[in-house]
């Protein structure tokens, strides 16, 4: 089977922003890395920041379906939980979606 992809969409509070940024660089992504998570990319939409507050997108992928079950069962899991509940203070929702690449003809 071909690599994982994890797409995570989370709605900042309005002036969020550069603080959900920071907070994810420094928290989130040292960890996501050492489980084998590659950061393919991230996007803000609206490209400014709103009052509205912004959603911020970020897809990660994952080697193999194997990869992906090891890191679903990874032994930090409570730092994980930590993390999403503390960043659930700067957010209004998120959403995370689970795909894999397939051929249209």
């Amino acid at each position: 089977m071909s690599a994982i992809y994890v797409l995570d969409r989370v709605k900042l509070r309005p002036g969020g922003l550069a603080l959900y940024q920071q907070a994810l660089r420094e928290r989130y992504v040292p960890g996501a890395l050492e489980r084998g998570m590659e950061l393919i990319g991230s996007w803000v939409t609206p490209p400014v920041e709103v009052e509205e507050g912004n959603e911020l997108v970020t897809l990660w992928s994952l080697p193999s379906i194997e990869a992906f079950w090891a890191v679903r069962s990874g032994s930090d899991t409570g730092e994980l939980e930590t993390w999403w509940k503390e960043s659930d203070q700067l957010t209004l929702s998120r959403e995370r979606k689970f795909m894999t690449k397939v051929e249209i003809s």
